[in-house]
């Protein structure tokens, strides 16, 4: 018998579907798999996108004790898709250009590529959806010079909101 901790999980393939619409009435479809970690189940949910360079993947996630309700789990971890999807921290200006909305405030994920084109760099920002280049998120901030900040780094299992 393989080892829990051995084998690899692939929420795409062998999770569940799931269908969400945001309070824009926008549709999103994600898969959901629950699997064993060492420390207990994560439960986690990938957002099912066709290839496309300006959007990437959302991605939600929920550890639990070994011995929790992966049921239960899953509710919290579709209550924590509907809060993400119903939040948006950029803005489109007048002029096309992305910016940090009136709360000023972004959240994310940080992801790597071997090329992500546009950018000079091989990590890239995940943000309501879209992919942002490091030279993107930087000029992001460009309006709030002279600003004092906070940035924090969470685990991905983590609730961008608390």
């Amino acid at each position: 018998m393989e080892d829990a901790n051995s084998m690899t999980y692939s929420t795409l393939e062998k999770g569940y579907d799931f269908f969400i619409s945001d309070k824009w009435r926008k549709k999103y479809h994600f898969k959901i798999f629950s699997f064993p970690i060492p420390c207990g189940w994560l439960s986690e949910a990938i957002e099912v996108l066709k290839d496309n360079p300006v959007f990437e993947r959302r991605m939600f996630q929920i550890i639990s004790d070994f011995d929790a309700d992966i049921e239960k789990s899953e509710l919290q971890l579709k209550a924590r898709i509907k809060r993400g999807i119903n939040k948006r921290y950029l803005i489109s200006n007048p002029d096309g250009r992305l910016a940090i909305g009136e709360d000023g405030k972004v959240a994310g994920r940080i992801l790597w590529d071997q090329e992500v084109p546009g950018s000079e760099f091989q990590r890239y920002f995940e943000m309501d959806g879209k992919k942002i280049t490091a030279e993107e998120f930087i000029e992001l901030f460009s309006s709030f010079e002279g600003w004092n900040f906070r940035l924090q780094m969470l685990d991905p299992s983590e609730d961008l909101d608390g």
